[in-house]
């Protein structure tokens, strides 16, 4: 029986630019969920990948929050729900 491979995956550019504009895309549930998928592997990125994908998280969780408080702000709590769960406010 073989060893099993415990190597890092190594992000390249591409992978990086594709992660990026994905991050772009993610409501606050979804950003979350990733977050937290993301934090349980940490193990099985580079120091490196792993702080490129918590930083964009980051950004994109400041995004959100902006957003979320601009909707607030305008007691417009159907755009609220869409910001934090991607539905259409319904």
């Amino acid at each position: 029986m073989e060893d099993i491979k415990t190597d890092k995956a190594v992000m390249t550019a591409e992978d990086k630019e594709y992660f990026k504009n994905g991050v772009k895309t993610l409501c606050g549930t979804e950003m979350l969920m990733t977050a937290r998928f993301i934090e349980q592997r940490k193990s099985r990125f580079t120091k490196s990948d792993y702080e490129f994908m918590k930083q964009e998280l980051g950004r994109q969780a400041g995004a959100i929050w902006a957003k979320l408080l601009r909707a607030l702000k305008k007691a417009d709590f159907k755009e609220a729900q869409k910001i934090l769960t991607g539905g259409n406010g319904e």
